[in-house]
């Protein structure tokens, strides 16, 4: 019997950990020679245990695609399948009629100011993303332009559900009331309103203008709301909001001031020509203009968290030098 060798003891890893009482062994205990015990005067513990097989991780892709991703895409081909079907007149919406030599429906048709293209282009892509760059990029993250294009592209993504919100909104409106332009009568020209008598209502007519698309012929009765007016609106209170609530720093007061005025500009611009061009009657921009305001308003608060950014306030720093500490009557130098 060997007394002073020293005995390595072998065993598992779990056992290790669970903190089991160790089992006597012999098949794990084994003495060591007088030459051994000489150079290793200790016992010497083995805790490492069998190695456990790791499962292979699915490839990022794999892993980022989930259940929720996929309901997200349906929905948004759905709604943007329905905006457009409403827009172009596939879906058919309410037909009234009219009644005959209605001054409210007899102005002439002279164009535009600002088409849907340009409503669209401006609205969803120039104006939220200048926005977010001035925000994020030239005053809060200069340094690192990974993590505001992040957070941008958050922003950005609620704004354009918001937008969402407001299209479907307003062309299921139209769909539902309507309510002729203030030029039907110039771009229609019904077939009944030739020998009816002024007032009288005319309840069943064709329109025998050929000239102008479908989409065009079935738009000339979707004048309710004003879809120029909900969509401008939204954009302007939402990227106010955005610039008063990330540019809170007494550095950004005139800049910011200055492009709210733009933006709310711009909005006002898109609306009131809804008017002057005779395409909106007051009340379907007054109405497409609250439209606007309540989803702004909504999107904002639902928001407000990825929005709101701390800003770190401009101290005013001054360095003071005293002359006699251990003098009471000692007096400071404001540098």
């Amino acid at each position: 019997m060997h007394s002073e060798s020293s005995i390595e003891v072998l065993y598992s890893f779990e056992d290790r950990l669970s903190g089991s009482p160790l089992i006597d062994n012999k098949a794990m205990v084994t003495p060591l020679s007088s030459s051994d015990s000489q150079t290793h005067p200790s016992v010497a513990i083995d805790i490492t245990g069998p190695e456990k097989p790791t499962k292979e991780k699915p490839p990022k892709w794999v892993r980022r695609v989930q259940l929720i991703d996929v309901v997200n895409v349906i929905l948004i081909l759905l709604v943007v399948s329905v905006i457009i079907l409403l827009e172009l007149g596939y879906i058919p919406g309410k037909k009234i009629g009219f009644y005959c030599k209605d001054p409210l429906i007899s102005q002439p048709y002279h164009g535009e100011t600002i088409n849907a293209v340009t409503l669209l282009v401006s609205n969803l892509i120039v104006i939220p993303l200048l926005v977010l760059l001035l925000t994020d990029f030239c005053f809060k993250r200069r340094s690192m332009p990974w993590m505001w294009m992040n957070d941008a592209w958050f922003i950005y993504k609620d704004f354009l559900t918001g937008c969402g919100l407001v299209l479907v909104l307003t062309e299921i409106m139209k769909a539902l009331v309507g309510e002729h332009r203030p030029h039907f009568f110039d771009v229609c020209r019904p077939d009944t309103a030739e020998n009816c008598t002024a007032g009288q209502y005319i309840e069943t007519y064709e329109c025998t203008v050929t000239k102008y698309s479908h989409h065009f012929m079935a738009d000339t009765s979707k004048s309710f709301p004003s879809g120029h007016s909900s969509l401008s609106v939204f954009v302007a209170i939402f990227c106010s909001y955005l610039l008063q609530t990330r540019l809170s720093c007494i550095a950004g007061q005139i800049c910011r001031m200055f492009t709210i005025c733009l933006c709310i500009t711009w909005c006002m611009i898109c609306s009131l020509t809804r008017i002057t061009d005779r395409r909106h009657h007051w009340w379907d921009v007054a109405a497409g203009m609250l439209l606007g305001a309540m989803c702004a308003i909504y999107t904002a608060y639902n928001n407000h968290s990825k929005i709101k950014q701390e800003c770190i306030p401009r101290v005013a720093v001054s360095t003071t030098t005293l002359v006699d500490i251990k003098n009471k009557s000692a007096k400071s130098e404001i540098i």
